[in-house]
């Protein structure tokens, strides 16, 4: 973080927060990527509040793209 990196991959950075530090950090991370870096984050199991903090989402399930593109349009794309 301290050299700013133009590409940083967080490998679990809400694991074992509660909602509101979860929420924090990922607050934080969106505020990186709007001032130009590409942030990439593996979460599992987001809350709704932290969900809906998302630009862009890559989900997977069973080892494959279940769903790929804007997070806002994710909910339409499964019913």
């Amino acid at each position: 973080v301290l050299t700013k990196p133009a590409l940083m991959f967080c490998d679990e950075p809400t694991s074992g927060l509660d909602s509101f530090m979860s929420q924090s950090i990922v607050s934080v991370l969106k505020s990186m990527a709007q001032g130009g870096r590409t942030i990439v984050c593996t979460i599992h199991q987001p809350s709704s509040e932290v969900f809906e903090l998302f630009d862009h989402l890559f989900l997977m399930a069973e080892g494959r793209v279940a769903y790929r593109g804007r997070s806002s349009k994710a909910l339409d794309f499964f019913k």
